[in-house]
Order: C-alpha cells, then structure tokens, then sequence
C-alpha cells in the first residue's frame, strides 16, 4: 500500500473514523506503569528498572509487561505465575495511574481538530478497560470517542484484530472507512489483519524504528495526523 492509497478509506477529505492506541500513542503513560512495576518487583526483593527502561517493555498488555519486568530481574515466569501477579500488578497501578502520566504534546489539538471536523474517534488499547477510561476522564479525553475497548473487553488483544473490529463495530464503521494510529507492531498487526490502514507516531513504545514497524506510513507528529489525514504527501515512507 502507498500514502496515495490512504485515500481509499477516506470519506470526503476525512476517514469516517480514526482508531488511537493509547500508550506511547496519546498518552505518556510510562511512569505509572514503571511505578506500579517497581513496586511489585521490590515486594518480591527483585531490581526495579528505569522509565526509560520500562518503556520498550509495554506493549502486549499486563501479563507481557509483568513478564517482561520480571525477566529484566532475572526471573523467568511461565504463564500461571505472571497471571497470579496481575490482580496485584492493578491493584497497584490503579492507585498511581494518573500520578505521573500526560497527554503527549499535540495529542488534544489532534484529537479535537478530528472532532470538530465530524470524524467518529475510538481507542483501542492493550489495557483493561477500566483503568483506561481512569486515565482518559483524568485527562479529560473520554468526551472524544465513540468507543473504547480495552485489553480485557473482548477475548483477545492486539496483534489479534478482535478488539479493533469490536471497536468499528460499535462506532458503526467499515475496515475500509477507517484509519488506526499507533505505535507499534501490535497495532499495524491488528490494523493488518482486520483491514484497516495503520500509521504510526514515531518515539513510541518501541525499540525498533518506526520505518520498521510495516505501516502504511508514519505521521512526523501526532498533531500532524489531522492534515495528514487530509494530505497523504505529509506522510513519511513506511519503508
């Protein structure tokens, strides 16, 4: 697919909807997790890590962020023992999850320029449910979707396309009609595989670069989506 193809899911100058990750995406959220994550590792006399550290760990949901801290540690857990840890893992991260964490700069302009221009919005996020719509009522941003479906408000998460089709599905919009914006290889895959365009923000959750993450195109800002939207020449090369 090239950045003229972006057009394709475009209704006049605009898709019908555009579908946000959360982490890394629209929200600086690594300094909660990293808390949360250092709290359970020191109850269990394990090294803690820095942000800078926990930020290429999240992606994938709890359990792989669970799994990833803890091997960082040095202690490898199968699956029972990182779902044993979860509810505590919560419980922790509910309690600090709008301590620290920010809309990242150009997220609300973005978010309210879509709004204003009649596109439906939703997100779609590796995170439960519940502590997501905390953080987005802290940040004021619930107002702006149509939809939110967390990790845990269907039976699967990203790459797995079930939570984005939920997602469409409830703002009553067609795969072809709309766009996601994300951050990583688990939002193109579930963008891939439900057949949806995907670009990307660049300095997301991730360790690899963002020309390598297979989207359709990477977007220079968040809060140059809009125009972008509008222009596909803004887009950078996916490739």
């Amino acid at each position: 697919m090239t950045r003229s193809d972006i057009t394709v899911a475009a209704v006049g100058h605009h898709p019908a909807a555009v579908i946000w990750d959360l982490d890394g995406t629209l929200v600086e959220s690594a300094p909660d997790l990293a808390s949360a994550l250092n709290t359970q590792l020191s109850s269990e006399g394990l090294a803690t890590h820095a942000v800078s550290d926990v930020r290429l760990m999240i992606g994938g949901g709890v359990p792989k962020l669970i799994e990833r801290g803890f091997a960082a540690s040095g202690v490898v857990l199968n699956g029972q023992a990182v779902d044993s840890r979860v509810a505590d893992f919560l419980t922790l991260y509910q309690a600090c999850a709008t301590n620290n964490s920010f809309l990242i700069p150009g997220a609300r302009y973005a978010l309210d320029r879509l709004s204003r221009a009649g596109v439906c919005q939703g997100l779609c996020t590796n995170k439960p449910e519940g502590v997501t719509r905390q953080i987005t009522e802290a940040l004021d941003i619930t107002r702006y979707f149509g939809s939110i479906v967390g990790g845990d408000s269907t039976t699967a998460r990203k790459p797995d396309p079930t939570s984005l089709l939920a997602c469409l599905d409830e703002l009553g919009v067609s795969a072809r009609q709309a766009v996601m914006v994300g951050d990583s290889t688990a939002d193109v895959g579930a963008a891939r595989a439900a057949g949806v365009i995907v670009l990307v923000v660049p300095n997301g959750y991730t360790a690899l670069p963002a020309s390598e993450l297979g989207a359709d195109g990477i977007v220079g800002s968040i809060a140059e989506v809009p125009s972008a939207l509008q222009d596909p020449a803004q887009l950078m090369a996916a490739d």
